[in-house]
């Protein structure tokens, strides 16, 4: 037997495929514009989608965020990310042209010390984004973490950053089987 959290949607979850097709569609769209996606950093499959879509924009990667770098570093020692773009360090993606680079961060549930959460508040070292700068949340709200999020999208469109959710783009899909999924998983 099998339980999900999306056992109340119906359908299924979608496939990480379109996720990646729809990252590189958006990404594109962004040209001469500052770009971060923020993501859970364990989801590696969602990372190689993040990164093909800078690869197909000519954007470099900067990873922001403890957990995110570990999770690349690993991802990386046993030949996963194989095809990524060029990572490069907070510091030298602050001396790059903006539309040159992809901003990949942690604080996609709103953490109150994650990396995303400190830019919006101003208390990053290198990075700060400005007016006309996009935001991409390619992840889905926990439920709990409403509060924590919503400050975080209020506190960067504060700033004239434009947020892209679930919600408005086909950028996330979840782990978590939907109800014909689990119908079908029953009918075998």
């Amino acid at each position: 037997i099998c339980d999900s959290t999306n056992v109340f949607s119906p359908g299924v979850s979608g496939s990480e495929d379109g996720v990646r097709d729809e990252l590189a569609k958006l990404v594109a769209e962004y040209d001469g514009r500052a770009v971060a996606v923020a993501t859970f950093a364990s989801n590696v499959g969602r990372l190689t989608s993040i990164m093909a879509a800078a690869k197909a924009t000519d954007r470099s990667v900067c990873l922001i965020g403890r957990s995110m770098k570990r999770m690349v570093s690993a991802a990386r020692s046993v030949n996963m990310l194989t095809d990524a773009p060029a990572i490069i360090s907070e510091d030298a993606a602050s001396q790059m042209p903006q539309d040159h680079v992809l901003y990949l961060v942690t604080g996609s549930q709103g953490e109150p010390r994650a990396a995303l959460t400190r830019i919006a508040n101003g208390d990053h070292r290198f990075i700060d984004f400005k007016k006309g700068d996009v935001v991409i949340f390619s992840s889905k709200i926990i439920p709990g973490n409403e509060i924590g999020i919503f400050a975080l999208q209020n506190a960067l469109a504060d700033e004239g950053v434009e947020i892209i959710t679930e919600k408005n783009r086909d950028i996330h899909v979840s782990g978590h089987p939907c109800r014909g999924e689990l119908a079908k998983m029953y009918e075998w």
